[in-house]
């Protein structure tokens, strides 16, 4: 048995989603694999669980495999700081966990035997560890668990049409020039210490316009004001073809990445977000990342 946990918003849960259908596909006689998403039974974060709201994804989700009243005992045990995986340490399991970061202290507090991996790095070898029961706590953000079946979870990671009028301009404007996608990551960053300089995204913008004298750009971010509000020194008055993207939140935030993914270039922030969408965007031309 195998256990991937699945939390945060539509990006963290799609890499989620990744690892585990790459090991699914890299070894297909291996043991089954589960999303653990008891996440979303205690936690609103974002805009809940989206995998199958957005792409139709029926994953083998954890919570299925339960009795409701058993499953409840099992969300009332997290509630007080019991993980998933310490609870099935307690059934008896013989359950050992990889660490991708060091946040499973509070998110599946455990006290069995933890291997520890750096982060966002590929080594495909975990997803065949010995051991009967292996929970997987990460959020396995690197282009190549994607890249290795990209054709396999390009279908499976396929939008549903865009049907409302002012998105379908957006697409016709995005798909006829030569669009860059700018995302610009504020909200809880901003309180982590986690935005990115506004000179990262003036640098960008002056190398993508010396490339590509004809950039159309279209800006992407959950906090279009302040955007507006220092455009100069993000850069973004250097070109007059500006479009800021509007309209995108809640249950439709996901656009803005469907959006971004038929940019022909990105100039990414520091968020899975975007990297998500650069991953699924087939025709990505050009795009620059932010300093690590």
């Amino acid at each position: 048995m195998r256990i991937q946990y699945l939390n945060g918003g539509l990006a963290n849960q799609v890499f989620q989603y990744i690892f585990v259908r790459f090991a699914e596909l890299y070894y297909p006689k291996g043991c089954p694999w589960f999303l653990d998403d008891s996440f979303f039974f205690i936690h609103q974060a974002h805009n809940g669980y989206e995998l199958e709201k957005v792409f139709g994804i029926q994953a083998n989700l954890l919570s299925h495999h339960f009795d409701a009243d058993i499953w409840q005992e099992l969300i009332l045990k997290k509630q007080r700081g019991i993980s998933i995986a310490q609870s099935f340490a307690d059934l008896g399991f013989p359950m050992e966990m990889i660490a991708e970061t060091e946040n499973y202290k509070t998110h599946n507090p455990f006290n069995g035997k933890i291997y520890q991996i750096p982060s966002n790095e590929f080594h495909p070898e975990i997803t065949q560890f010995p051991g009967e029961s292996i929970y997987y706590h990460g959020y396995w953000i690197n282009p190549k668990w994607f890249r290795s079946y990209k054709d396999i979870l390009r279908k499976e990671l396929s939008f549903p049409p865009i049907t409302d009028a002012k998105n379908k301009q957006y697409a016709s404007l995005i798909s006829s020039c030569n669009s860059i996608g700018i995302h610009i990551r504020r909200g809880d960053y901003v309180d982590l210490g986690w935005e990115l300089p506004a000179s990262y995204y003036m640098d960008s913008i002056k190398k993508i316009l010396r490339q590509y004298p004809d950039a159309v750009f279209f800006v992407f971010s959950d906090d279009l004001n302040w955007c507006r509000n220092h455009a100069a020194s993000l850069g973004l008055h250097l070109s007059s073809d500006i479009i800021y993207v509007e309209g995108n939140t809640g249950n439709s935030s996901y656009i803005d990445m469907q959006l971004m993914s038929i940019c022909r270039g990105i100039i990414m922030s520091n968020s899975a977000f975007c990297y998500l969408a650069a991953l699924l965007d087939e025709d990505l031309q050009t795009y620059t990342e932010p300093p690590h």
